[in-house]
C-alpha cells in the first residue's frame, strides 16, 4: 500500500538540450545540484509542461519535430480531490501509478492521462492538485491575493465553511442573473403589454362572431335588392298562384288532377297517375310557404343597411390589422390574451424570486460574516506562526501581517450596515504584508522583500501551513538564491521538516541545503555527438561527498573540501535522526 502520493519518474526527450532523460525519484526531500546552466531548471520547465503549463514549441530540441515528457506519480487513493478529479473525467482512480503525457509539437499539444487523451485543461487541473512549483519567478504566486487566501482558508481549515459560502453565492448571484434578466423583459413586455392590451380591447370591444362577416355580407346584398327581389317574389307567386283572374300554376295542376281521375276512369292505362300530380300539388304548396316566409322576412330598411355597412367596415379593418379571416382575429385577439397573462405570471415569478433573493442575501452575509470572523482568527495564528519560522529563517526584525479588507459595492451583500462586495470566496479582500526589517513600514509581500528575503519569507509560509496543504508535491527551484552557507542549514532543515509530510523536490546550489536531503541527484551537462545534452544519476555514499566537495570547493575540491563534505552530511544525519518521525528515511 502506498502511504503517500510522490512523483516517482519523469522522462524527457528532445526538450531543449536534453535528448533523453529518465530520472527515478523518491519520497521524501529530494534535491538535484550541479553546476549553472546544466539543466536542473529545464527539468523543472518540463514537469511544468508535463503538468498543464502552457509550452511553447521554441523547447523542442532542434533537429526534431516534437518533445515529449511524461510524469509518472506513484498514486495513493489517499488523495480524495484528486479521485474526484479524475472520476469526474471518466479515468479511474485505482491504487498505483497515474502517467501524465505530454507531446509538444510545432503549432499543437498532445496530452494523455493514463494513455487516454484528455484536454490540456484537464492536465493543468490535475497538475495543481499533485505539484506545488515554487521558483524565483513563480515566488509571484505568493504575492497573488487569491493565493494568499487559499493559504489562509487551508491554514484554518475553513473549507467546509467556504464550501458553504460558496453554494450559498453561487445560489444568489443565479437568483440575481435571473432578475435581471426578468427586469430586462419587463420593460420589454410593458412596452407590448401596452400595445397587446390596446388590441385585445379593440377586438373585444367589436364582439365578432365566427363566420359573421358572411352573414352580413349576404344580408347587405338583400336590403341592397330589396326592391327588386319584390318584384320578383310577385311574379313568382303570381306563376304559382295566380292572381287577379289570372290561374297559376297549383289552380292547373289541380284541374290536370280531375281531368287525370275522369281519364282514368274511362281507361286505366294512362302512364301518368293521380299519386304524382298529388306529389306536384304537394311540393308546389310547401313553395308557397316557402316563399311566404321569405316575404315575410324580406327586409326594405335603409338604417339597417347603413349599419350593416358601417359593421363590414370595422370587420375589414379589422381584419385588415389582425388577420384575414374574423377567425384569425379572434385567434390574436385569443393570444394577445395569453401574453398578457404571461407578463402577469412574470411578475409573480418576480415576487418569488425577489422573495428568494433576500432569503439568500442574508444567508449569504451570515456565512460570509462568519467566514471572515473565522479568517481574523486563524490569520493572527498564521500571523505568529510565520513570524516564528521566518525569525528561524534568519530574519529577526520581520513583521508578518494578514491584512483583511472589504470592498464597498453597489450590488453586493449588507454586512455591518454596509454593502460590501462578495464572490464565491466570501466578502474578504487578502494580502500578505511584510516588513523585512525593524523600522521599515508593512508592504504587499512581492514589493516588501528582495529575492533572497522572499524565498526565506516563501517558505516560512509555506512551512507554517504545511500540515494542512493537501498538494502533495512541493517543488524549490532555487529557493536560496541570494541566501548565505549559514542560512542554508536552516533552510535544509525547513525543506527536510516540510518533506515529512510532503514529497519535497529541490533545487540548490548550497551544499547546507543539499546535506540535509533523504536523496540526492547530480545533474550535467555532457557531450554527444558534439552536441550538448543534460544527464541526471544518483548520488550515493562517496560519489554524495565528492558532489557536495564540489558545491563547497569547485573543481579543485581537495580532501579539505571532501572531509568538510563528509562533516555536513554527518551533522545532517544526526539532527534527522533526533527529529525523525514516521515517514521515508534517507541514504545519506
Amino acid at each position: 500500500m502506498i502511504e503517500r502520493c510522490y512523483l516517482a519518474e519523469i522522462a524527457i526527450q528532445d526538450f531543449a538540450v536534453i535528448e533523453r532523460l529518465q530520472v527515478e525519484l523518491q519520497p521524501g526531500f529530494c534535491v538535484l545540484t550541479g553546476e549553472t546552466g546544466a539543466g536542473k531548471s529545464l527539468i523543472i520547465e518540463a514537469l511544468g509542461a508535463a503538468l498543464g503549463d502552457r509550452a511553447s514549441s521554441e523547447w523542442i530540441r532542434a533537429g526534431t519535430d516534437r518533445a515529449h515528457i511524461e510524469a509518472v506519480f506513484a498514486f495513493p487513493r489517499a488523495v480524495p480531490e484528486l479521485v474526484e478529479v479524475l472520476a469526474e473525467w471518466g479515468s479511474p482512480a485505482d491504487e498505483g501509478n497515474l502517467i501524465l503525457h505530454r507531446e509538444v509539437q510545432v503549432g499543437r499539444s498532445v496530452t494523455r492521462v493514463d494513455g487516454r487523451a484528455a484536454p490540456g485543461h484537464m492536465l493543468e487541473e490535475i497538475g495543481t492538485r499533485l505539484v506545488d512549483v515554487h521558483s524565483q519567478v513563480d515566488h509571484v504566486a505568493l504575492s497573488r491575493p487569491r493565493m494568499q487566501l487559499e493559504m489562509l482558508d487551508r491554514f484554518g481549515q475553513l473549507g467546509a465553511l467556504r464550501a458553504q459560502m460558496a453554494k450559498n453565492a453561487r445560489e444568489l448571484r443565479s437568483v440575481r442573473d435571473q432578475l435581471r434578466q426578468l427586469e430586462a423583459e419587463r420593460l420589454s413586455a410593458e412596452r407590448e403589454a401596452s400595445l397587446l392590451r390596446h388590441e385585445v380591447e379593440e377586438i373585444e370591444a367589436a364582439a365578432l362572431r365566427a363566420g359573421e362577416d358572411e352573414e352580413l355580407t349576404a344580408r347587405r346584398a338583400r336590403l341592397r335588392n330589396a326592391l327588386r327581389l319584390r318584384g320578383l317574389l310577385e311574379d313568382a307567386n303570381r306563376a304559382l298562384f295566380g292572381d287577379g283572374g289570372v290561374e297559376g300554376a297549383l289552380e292547373l295542376v289541380g284541374n290536370a288532377a280531375i281531368a287525370f281521375r275522369e281519364i282514368r276512369q274511362l281507361d286505366a292505362g294512362l302512364p301518368v297517375s293521380e299519386e304524382q300530380l298529388i306529389e306536384v300539388i304537394d311540393t308546389l304548396e310547401g313553395l308557397q310557404r316557402l316563399l311566404r316566409s321569405y316575404e315575410e322576412v324580406l327586409e326594405d330598411d335603409p338604417q339597417a343597411l347603413d349599419a350593416i355597412e358601417e359593421r363590414l367596415l370595422m370587420i375589414a379593418d379589422l381584419k385588415r390589422k389582425y388577420g384575414v379571416t374574423v377567425e384569425e382575429v379572434l385567434a390574436h385577439e385569443a393570444e394577445g390574451s395569453r401574453r398578457l397573462g404571461l407578463v402577469d405570471d412574470a411578475a409573480r415569478n418576480r415576487g418569488e424570486l425577489e422573495r428568494q433573493e433576500a432569503s439568500l442575501a442574508n444567508q449569504a452575509a451570515e456565512l460570509a460574516l462568519a467566514l471572515s470572523m473565522a479568517r481574523v482568527e486563524a490569520a493572527g495564528t498564521l500571523e505568529a506562526s510565520a513570524e516564528a519560522h521566518i525569525r528561524e529563517l534568519g530574519m529577526p526584525g520581520a513583521r508578518f501581517r494578514v491584512q483583511l479588507l472589504r470592498r464597498a459595492g453597489t450590488e453586493g451583500l449588507r454586512v455591518d450596515g454596509g454593502i460590501v462586495e462578495f464572490d464565491e470566496t466570501g466578502i474578504d479582500q487578502l494580502e500578505f504584508l511584510v516588513a523585512a526589517n525593524p523600522g521599515e513600514p508593512e508592504r504587499p509581500i512581492g514589493k516588501a522583500a528582495s529575492g533572497g528575503e522572499l524565498s526565506r519569507i516563501m517558505l516560512a509560509v509555506k512551512a507554517a501551513v504545511a500540515r494542512v496543504d493537501p498538494v502533495p508535491v512541493l517543488v524549490f527551484d532555487e529557493l536560496d538564491q541570494g541566501v548565505g552557507g549559514r542560512m542554508g542549514h536552516v533552510i535544509g532543515e525547513k525543506l527536510w521538516q516540510l518533506s515529512r509530510g510532503h514529497q519535497v523536490l529541490c533545487i540548490t546550489h548550497l551544499p547546507q541545503v543539499a546535506c540535509y536531503a533523504d536523496h540526492h541527484y547530480a545533474v550535467t551537462k555532457e557531450l554527444a555527438d558534439g552536441r550538448a545534452t543534460t544527464a541526471v544519476r544518483r548520488v550515493e555514499g562517496p560519489d554524495r561527498v565528492a558532489e557536495l566537495a564540489l558545491m563547497l570547493a569547485g573543481v579543485r575540491a581537495g580532501e579539505a573540501a571532501h572531509e568538510g563534505a563528509r562533516e555536513l552530511l554527518e551533522a545532517a544525519t544526526e539532527w534527522k535522526r533526533a527529529r525523525t518521525e514516521p515517514g521515508p528515511q534517507g541514504d545519506g
